[in-house]
């Protein structure tokens, strides 16, 4: 999957996620694992997990549910599968978090082991190819931060480009200036990874320059500025408030607009 589909994600994240945080209390871990004990599992097993919310009693429900047993028996390698009753209250808390109670039901999601959503179906699953959903691991990074409605400032370097530290280093001051109000998280991709091809390419990034790169990207999946790894902060400041600020005045701007 390709970030040019994070605009879709993103809109159904911010239905489906809002920002995900689930609290698991001990009172919860002395008993029979919950649908969000199995979710941080397959989390800390670093694998993905298809969470299907569901009614009792509806047809609709029922029809997604044994769609999703017949892809479990295909992707039962690969991935974790989760039923959620959005109906037992035991279930209210993981309901909330995913956002599933301002969803319509059935819903399926597919999160990555860092918590991206990768896909959402709600209704029904319509799909027979799911390899789209196992997104690389920079894919899922960048996506996690869109979802939390941040913005990412993506250092691209390896072993083999040159300013990595001053990238990195721009990277972090950016994320530090005041006038974004604290809206940025950073994200390393490695560009010698092949996996990760297909997302430096739609970004239009060289994935052989000699240099490290740092691309910003905006929610729902924007890029709002490319720079060499030697590029000073004010340089990508002055791009970004530019980009970014809408006319902020003195404001301070994040990636909804002013504050």
């Amino acid at each position: 999957m390709q970030i040019s589909r994070t605009a879709r994600l993103a809109a159904i994240a911010a239905v489906v996620v809002g920002v995900v945080c689930t609290v698991f209390s001990a009172a919860a871990e002395s008993r029979t694992p919950s649908a969000a004990d199995a979710i941080r599992a397959a989390s800390k097993a670093n694998r993905y997990v298809f969470v299907t919310f569901y009614k009792s009693n509806d047809s609709a429900s029922k029809e997604m549910l044994a769609d999703v047993r017949s892809i479990q028996v295909k992707l039962a390698n690969r991935a974790a599968f989760v039923s959620v009753d959005v109906g037992d209250k035991a279930n209210r808390q993981v309901v909330s978090s995913y956002g599933a109670d301002r969803s319509p039901i059935p819903l399926t999601i597919v999160i990555a082991p860092n918590g991206a959503i990768t896909a959402g179906y709600p209704r029904e699953i319509k799909k027979t190819d799911f390899s789209g959903v196992f997104v690389s691991d920079g894919t899922a990074a960048v996506l996690k931060v869109m979802q939390n409605r941040k913005i990412a400032a993506v250092c691209i370097e390896s072993s083999r480009t040159k300013y990595n530290k001053e990238c990195s280093a721009t990277a972090r001051s950016v994320k530090s200036d005041s006038r974004l109000g604290g809206a940025m998280e950073i994200v390393t991709i490695n560009p010698s990874d092949r996996s990760e091809s297909k997302l430096l390419k739609q970004w239009g990034v060289n994935d052989n320059s000699a240099n490290a790169q740092l691309v910003v990207i905006a929610p729902p999946g924007r890029v709002v500025g490319k720079f060499d790894g030697s590029t000073t902060k004010a340089s990508v400041m002055a791009s970004l408030m530019k980009s970014l600020s809408g006319g902020c005045g003195g404001g301070s701007c994040g990636p909804g607009g002013c504050n």
